[in-house]
């Protein structure tokens, strides 16, 4: 069970930065193309070992399939290696006609499978509250998994820093919005998009991901939603 502040129910900073080292490093596998630093190191350093925060059946199967990915790679990590996992990548989530597993919240949402749409302009907003924006260089819609995460993390991140300066109500409120963020938004169409990961991946590493991502959210919601309702209730 994880830890809280001062016994008050407010989560403690040690485990908001689990929260936010996971989170991070789940946006950051998404970021863009596959980086091969990344991988590398996570591969030589077996990253996926033991993993931050989340907790039961799903999170457990999530990091047993990524440690069996990592376990068939080199040691160390190999180009070939390297090279199959992209190929993986582009087959899932870039395709040549029809995107296998679409990395974008909006494409759920429309029966047309298009981008930019409402829900991109909505966590465009959320991001903004706090003072940040997409890279512009990267082209890719605001509603890309990988920057969904990278938020929450930032989030959880801040909550860590609040909790370490006592300031109880900011951690609340940062929380808060860390949990409903992922409510509203990649809770919303995360199990349907590992279902498509599950069906077409042909490798461990995605289906773990995917399972990972899943559980992280769920993690998320259960321990620290009670801030929802306390910052409802102030």
């Amino acid at each position: 069970m994880g830890e809280t502040a001062r016994g008050n129910g407010l989560p403690g900073a040690e485990r908001l930065e689990e929260a936010a080292a996971l989170f991070t490093l789940l946006g950051r596998i998404f970021h863009g193309v596959p980086d091969r630093e990344l991988l590398a190191a996570a591969v030589d350093g077996r990253a996926f070992d033991e993993v931050p925060f989340a907790e039961g059946d799903e999170a457990e199967e999530g990091r047993r399939l990524l440690a069996a990915w990592g376990d068939a790679c080199g040691s160390p990590f190999s180009e070939d290696d390297f090279h199959r996992l992209s190929a993986e990548y582009t087959r899932l989530f870039v395709g040549t006609r029809k995107v296998a597993a679409p990395m974008w919240e909006s494409v759920y949402f429309n029966k047309d499978r298009m981008v930019f749409q409402s829900q991109t302009f909505e966590v465009r907003r959320a991001y903004a509250r706090y003072g940040l924006e997409v890279d512009a260089l990267s082209h890719e819609p605001d509603d890309h998994l990988a920057y969904e995460l990278l938020f929450i993390g930032r989030l959880c991140h801040m909550g860590a820093e609040a909790a370490r300066r006592g300031d109880t109500s900011e951690t609340d409120r940062v929380v808060a919005d860390a949990v409903s963020f992922a409510v509203c938004h990649p809770m919303t169409w995360v199990p349907q998009w590992r279902e498509s990961v599950e069906r077409h991946a042909r490798c461990d590493f995605y289906r773990g991901y995917a399972a990972l991502v899943d559980a992280a959210l769920r993690q998320l919601e259960g321990e620290l939603g009670s801030a929802c309702a306390r910052v409802a209730a102030a």
